[in-house]
C-alpha cells in the first residue's frame, strides 16, 4: 500500500507479482490459482470482491490502486449525463468508479462490454454492492458476429482473468459471442456517446473496425485505447484515423488518449 502511493510503485508492485516475471522475483511466494482466495475490499472509492489469484486484481489488492493515470483521467473527465463504454470491462475496476462518479455528478449512464461468464457474475455484483447504474453486456466487440473461443495466456496462471483474450495461446475458457457496436448500437438504438474505454487484449482494431459507424454517427469526445503492441499500433492509428480521430499524445498506463480531429 506504501509502494501504491506513487504511480511508479503500482508500476513496481505489477511487476512482482506478475507470473509472467516470477524469475525476477525469486523470494516471492504466490498463492497458488488452485486456491480459493477472495477477499472483499474498498479499493479507488469501490467495494470490490478480488481473486488474489488473478494478477491484476493482485496489483489493486496489494498497491491499492492499478492503472491510477487512467482512474484519474476518468475522474476529470466525466461530465454529468455522460454516456461511458467500457469495453473489456473485466470485474468492473474503471467501469464501476465511472458509474459511481457519474452519480456524484448528478446523473449519467455506464455500459460494460465483458465476455468472460466469471468477470460478468463479478461485475454484476459489483453493480448491486455499490448502488450504481451500470449496464452489463455479456458479449465481446468484434468486427463480425459469430461465436469465438476466448482464451487464456499460457505466460500467466490459468486464474488470471484480465489477461484472456480472443487471440490468446493458452487453453480455451469458454466460446463467447461476439457482435459488431454497429449492429449493437442500432438494435439498442444508442443515440450518445461521450467517452469510451477500449482494453481487450490485441482485439481493439476488430473492435474498433466494428465500430466505425458508430463512432463517426455519435463523436464520442474521448477514447481511450491501450496501445502498447508496436506492431499493430499504425493500424490502430489508421482505424481512428478513418473514423475521424487523433492521437492526442497523452499515453496513460500504456492506454493512449483519441479525440475528434477538428476540420477547418
Amino acid at each position: 500500500m506504501v509502494e501504491g502511493v506513487t504511480d511508479a510503485g503500482v508500476h513496481r508492485v505489477a511487476l512482482r507479482v506478475s507470473p509472467r516475471l516470477a524469475g525476477a522475483n525469486p523470494g516471492l511466494v504466490k498463492i497458488s490459482p488452485r486456491w480459493a482466495a477472495t477477499v472483499q475490499v474498498r479499493r479507488q472509492g469501490v467495494q470490490l470482491e478480488l481473486d488474489l489469484r488473478d494478477n491484476l486484481q493482485a496489483v489493486l489488492y496489494y498497491a491499492g490502486r492499478y492503472e491510477p493515470a487512467v482512474r484519474r483521467f476518468l475522474r476529470s473527465e466525466l461530465r454529468r449525463g455522460d454516456l461511458v463504454l467500457d469495453v473489456g470491462a473485466n470485474i468492473g475496476i474503471h467501469a464501476l468508479a465511472a458509474a459511481q462518479r457519474l452519480k456524484e455528478l448528478g446523473g449519467g449512464r455506464v455500459i460494460a462490454f465483458e465476455p468472460a461468464a466469471d468477470s460478468v457474475a463479478k461485475l454484476e455484483a459489483g453493480v448491486a454492492r455499490n448502488d450504481v447504474r451500470l449496464e452489463v453486456v455479456p458479449m465481446a466487440l468484434g468486427e463480425r458476429r459469430e461465436l469465438a473461443s476466448l482464451k487464456a495466456d499460457s505466460r500467466y496462471d490459468e486464474a488470471d482473468a484480465g489477461v484472456r483474450s480472443l487471440y490468446g495461446d493458452g487453453e480455451v475458457v469458454q466460446e463467447v459471442p461476439v457482435v459488431r457496436l454497429d449492429d449493437w448500437a442500432r438494435e439498442h438504438a444508442l443515440d450518445r456517446l461521450d467517452v469510451v474505454k477500449l482494453d481487450i487484449e490485441g482485439a481493439e482494431i476488430a473492435a474498433l473496425t466494428g465500430a466505425t459507424r458508430t463512432l463517426k454517427r455519435l463523436q464520442p469526445r474521448a477514447l481511450l485505447v491501450e496501445d502498447k503492441r508496436s506492431e499493430s499500433s499504425a493500424r490502430l492509428h489508421a482505424v481512428l484515423d478513418e473514423c475521424g480521430y487523433r492521437a492526442t499524445g497523452e499515453v496513460l498506463d500504456r492506454n493512449a488518449v483519441f479525440r475528434p480531429e477538428l476540420r477547418g
